[in-house]
């Protein structure tokens, strides 16, 4: 044992040996090494897209956001002596969820919901927000009395909002332009913000639109003329066109981007002129900016986020020339000198991740961004969650009442109807009680322990037959509370009146598009259909039941 122990070792450092050692072995990453600003002269607080999200969808696996953390992390970066400066870019009250009913039908929820969102805005001190075509989703009056009711000015440059087509009772009058720009003064600090956004016409109210490059310039210089030492931009806008923006038009510093809707907060880029900022969507982060200011001309980032995805892109790059050098190595077609020459390569970027890990010398303008994540256990304000809670059950008082005459559509002449599981369970009792375990078996209990069950954006998928013909609506469940079986197996009346018939509409497993009505990338982010499939499988539901216990004993 011990000369093979020794023959072993011998042939390891000779193997290492013959494919240049340490540089085989993948380096640990050095740390990222923080670029202090010399001072702090002003804080951008930004937030993108929210799109009238009040809280995440509790399905998720690691549910991000909520207005209440919003607040409690905003007033926590005002919580020293820095000045700070509050910025929302993209649809700010409404998305475009359906939620199985007409627009004018969810109106009232929508509405609210917005209202909510003006609220809390307005008393986080908003400084100013650029919209989205969403937020002109139930019309002009709608608009009009969410702008009023803010107390923070809604920007789009060269934007007219017109009368209601639909709405006689609006009275006829000369569009209304939306505000341009505005300026405000913030620890000593005159920042020019001016709002641009692309208002595609979704409701038939928009008179008249604007080209966002002339706009751009025309009030960019205007708030320079009123004395902005700062400009920053909020754009709800293309990639393509925001970048041009940032790029083309003097005397931007930033550009705040709306329109993206996507769940990663984008680093900084730069374009260089105009530096492009972005927070995630759904307020499920607030971007951080820290800016020391000097003489005007492009701003250093000096962002600890951005040097360590640098170092991480470079130390991917650097892992993967690794790994072929050493496949390399072993290859008797390729050239010794073509390795050499690899390695170098290798030593290069080695050396590049060591530089960019070093603290910079900072030079002004400069500005350091990070991102908050707002995870589920970062802190929440609380007098903002009694504001949710107080929307929550106003809302599923009107709903229950509102919603009362809308009654289930009778299933065609012929065709199966719902039934409920505890139906199903009169004859397969083993699933029924293995399906009370489950998510499913609840769904409906934790809508109502949250005053949602009778929430358009989340009752559909905690009951069973949503809008379907012979199943349930909004305020009639009735026995089909929770994800019962025949939301995978398909409505049962017909195989209940004749268990022995054939299985007409009663499906033995259920396909993926009907999981993914529900499990999507919103409200289940971890759905793998295969993987979720198996989990379905218990004894007595897709595998065969567990013997009793006599019976095992017996066989034993």
């Amino acid at each position: 044992m011990l000369v093979g122990l020794v023959s072993l070792i011998a042939l390891t450092l000779a193997g290492a040996s013959c494919s240049g050692g340490a540089r085989e072995t993948t380096p640990s990453a050095p740390e990222v090494a923080e670029a202090r600003l010399p001072r702090t002269d002003l804080r951008l607080l930004v937030v993108t897209d929210m799109m009238g999200y009040l809280e995440p969808c509790g399905c998720t696996s690691r549910p991000l956001g909520g207005i209440d953390r919003l607040a409690a992390a905003v007033r926590a970066q005002r919580s020293g002596d820095v000045p700070t400066l509050f910025l929302a870019a993209g649809d700010l009250f409404f998305d475009g969820t359906s939620h199985g009913v007409e627009a004018a039908e969810a109106a009232t929820q929508e509405i609210w919901k917005a209202e909510t969102i003006a609220d809390v805005l307005g008393g986080l001190q908003l400084a100013a927000a650029v919209p989205g075509p969403l937020d002109l989703r139930f019309g002009a009056r709608t608009f009009d009395a969410l702008a009023e009711r803010a107390s923070f000015p809604l920007l789009a440059a060269g934007v007219q909002i017109a009368r209601d087509a639909a709405d006689p009772s609006t009275p006829a009058a000369a569009p209304r332009a939306l505000q341009s720009r505005v300026v405000r003064e913030v620890g000593g600090v005159r920042v020019g913000i001016v709002g641009l956004s692309e208002m595609t016409d979704v409701a038939g109210v928009i008179a008249s639109e604007t080209d966002l490059m002339e706009a751009a310039r025309r009030e960019v210089a205007a708030v320079r003329s009123e004395g902005a030492q700062l400009v920053v931009v909020l754009a709800r806008a293309q990639r393509r066109t925001v970048r041009r923006i940032a790029s083309d038009v003097e005397g931007i510093d930033f550009v705040v981007q709306g329109g993206l809707d996507t769940a990663e907060p984008h680093l900084p880029a730069d374009t260089g002129a105009a530096t492009i900022l972005h927070a995630s969507h759904h307020g499920q982060g607030l971007l951080v900016v820290d800016l020391a200011r000097g003489e005007r001309g492009v701003w250093m980032d000096a962002s600890t986020w951005t040097r360590t995805a640098e170092r991480d892109r470079l130390r991917a790059e650097a892992d993967t020339l690794r790994a072929r050098i050493g496949e390399w190595e072993r290859d008797p077609n390729v050239s010794e000198a073509d390795v050499v020459q690899q390695r170098a390569r290798l030593a290069e970027l080695e050396e590049r991740i060591r530089a960019v890990t070093r603290a910079p010398e900072v030079v002004t303008p400069a500005f350091a961004a990070r991102f908050v994540e707002l995870a589920p256990e970062a802190e929440r304000d609380a007098t903002t969650t009694g504001v949710l809670d107080r929307y929550f059950r106003r809302v599923n008082e009107h709903n229950r009442e509102a919603f009362a005459s809308l009654v289930p559509r009778p299933a065609p002449e012929g065709q199966p109807s719902y039934v409920g599981t505890q139906a199903c369970g009169s004859c397969h009792a083993e699933e029924l009680a293995w399906w009370r375990t489950t998510m499913h078996g609840q769904a409906y209990r934790t809508l109502q322990e949250r005053h949602k069950e009778y929430n358009l954006s989340c009752v559909g998928c905690h009951v069973t037959g949503y809008n379907q013909p012979g199943g349930s609506t909004v305020a009639h469940v009735g026995p089909l509370q929770d994800v019962g079986c025949e939301n995978c197996h398909g409505p049962g009346s017909q195989h209940v009146a004749d268990p022995q018939g054939a299985l007409v509409n009663v499906r033995l497993d259920a396909p993926e598009e009907v999981c993914v009505r529900c499990h999507n990338t919103e409200h289940s982010d971890r759905f793998h259909y295969p993987t979720y499939r198996r989990m379905m499988m218990a004894p007595g539901h897709g595998m065969p039941s567990a013997p009793a216990q006599g019976a095992a004993a017996e066989g034993s």
